[in-house]
């Protein structure tokens, strides 16, 4: 079992008070790691530490910042660190191994396009009211960031975040899920192995709640972004509004899946399969809910039951390639149960799964596929964060339009037409920030993942990501 320390100031340190938390498997409940319980005070540490190198990290050039990402990217495409690495996503939330591998190397892929925009930060010259003035728009970094990371992307997230408040001038803490803390640690050593200054980036681990709300209530922190559910990112937001700090908030989803009847089938079912029990349904931006036009809603669900049930369910260490592991936490999957056991109260009939699997942990749930759904039952309505797809059926556009925009989420949305009017109006009328036609939900280094409605504040990716980390300033030059 390993045993880990806060990253404060560029060292590796207990926390004030010593005492350390369990890190438990979701696979098979054993405890694989200890971290430490973080307090009140190391966190006026890390912030003050974070402070302090803001004075001398925001003044470096952009590309000589860069140069420190740049020897990130070299560590995190090592094979034996993405090992490292991807062992501890997979031993703390159950992740299957070369898929937690796979993260890492994405996270070195995002970071190595992210640092690109060292050259590319600029302002604007405003003409002036008189002849003998010029007035000067630049772009500053904002000083200490929190980034608050989930625990089902615990790296990848991660990166997104880091990359570009650390380019932008920024110095950050970081503070990983109680779920999944270890990965958090062990790619601290690749911050001090890439030689960042003390206090540039410091790694805190604790209680979510008691050290989130310490964290987003400092007056030493000036911007908070954050990825998790919107219950939590709503308190998030107003720890953060008691001093005014910014905010980036990526929230909970409810992605609809709306088939028209001149759809690929074969396309659609594949993108949906996929894009429902990636990550065992455990992201946000997963599809949550089909819609099918009632013309071909048998042939759809005939596909997508032999889709679900080829998803081979297992433990992603014993069986790095295995294609579902388990839920985080047996707790989620009780969770997830009682979601499935209301629907079929509320009148849904199961296609396929439903139950937990014999002989494994209640952590592990099967590819669960349910129809004879209606708009207002639960599983249609509430973010699942499980392996759990409902169908429902429409008959117009408009009705699908509708159905697909009465939600409080609006994060993804996928359409699956041949149909270009039908194209035009989806992408022009469906209420999310991201709309995928004709394929799986996915988004691109260089787009704007964000977030409409309870879905979020503000983004992360390409450009209006990175000037997230950017605040503006007005110079007026009199002569």
């Amino acid at each position: 079992m390993k045993t880990y320390q806060l990253y404060k100031n560029g060292e590796f340190t207990k926390s004030s008070n010593q005492e350390m938390m369990d890190v438990t498997s979701p696979a098979n409940g054993d405890v694989v790691a200890q971290v430490p319980a973080g307090t009140k005070e190391d966190v006026e540490h890390v912030v003050q530490s974070a402070n302090e190198a803001f004075k001398s990290w925001k003044k470096l050039p952009s590309i000589e910042r860069a140069s420190y990402i740049n020897n990130l990217v070299e560590l995190l495409n090592d094979e034996e660190n993405q090992s490292l690495i991807g062992h501890a996503i997979a031993s703390e939330m159950g992740k299957p191994l070369n898929s937690a591998k796979g993260e890492v190397g994405a996270a070195a892929a995002i970071a190595d396009y992210q640092r690109q925009w060292a050259r590319r930060i600029e302002g604007d010259v405003v003409d002036p009211d008189t002849s003998n003035e010029k007035i000067l728009i630049t772009k500053e970094p904002i000083g200490t960031v929190l980034c608050i990371v989930p625990w089902n992307f615990p790296i990848y997230v991660l990166t997104r975040k880091l990359v570009p408040a650390l380019l932008a001038g920024n110095t950050v803490v970081i503070k990983p899920s109680v779920k999944s803390p270890t990965s958090a640690l062990e790619y601290a050593k690749l911050f001090e192995k890439a030689g960042f200054p003390k206090g540039v980036v410091n790694v805190i681990t604790g209680e979510d709640e008691e050290i989130g709300d310490e964290l987003t209530g400092s007056e030493g922190v000036s911007m908070v972004t954050f990825t998790g559910s919107t219950a939590v990112g709503k308190r998030v937001a107003a720890q953060a509004a008691s001093h005014v700090a910014r905010t980036s908030l990526e929230l909970g989803g409810k992605a609809p899946a709306i088939v028209m009847d001149d759809a690929d089938l074969d396309l659609a079912v594949e993108a949906i399969a996929s894009g429902r029990l990636a990550n065992s349904g455990q992201i946000c931006n997963n599809t949550e809910r089909v819609y099918v036009h009632n013309s071909v809603k048998d042939k759809l669900t005939e596909k997508l039951k032999k889709a679900f049930e080829s998803f081979e369910v297992g433990d992603g260490l014993e069986n790095p390639d295995i294609t579902m592991g388990p839920l985080v936490t047996e707790n989620d999957g009780r969770r997830v149960h009682k979601i499935v056991q209301k629907s079929l109260d509320q009148g849904a009939k199961v296609l396929t799964g439903g139950d937990f699997i014999k002989g494994m942990p209640q952590s592990f749930y099967p590819p669960t596929l349910l129809d004879n759904c209606t708009q207002d039952m639960d599983v249609v309505r509430e973010e699942v964060f499980g392996p759990v797809l409902p169908i429902v059926t429409f008959e117009t556009i408009d009705e699908a339009i509708e159905m697909a925009n009465d939600t409080i989420y609006g994060l993804t949305s996928n359409v699956y037409t041949n149909h270009y009017p039908s194209v035009m109006r989806f992408t022009s009328e469906i209420e999310s920030g991201e709309v995928y036609v004709n394929r799986q939900q996915g988004e691109a280094f260089q787009g704007y993942h964000t977030g409409w409605k309870q879905s979020g504040i503000g983004g992360d990716d390409g450009k209006y990501g990175f000037e997230a980390f950017l605040q503006k300033k007005t110079v007026y030059l009199s002569y």
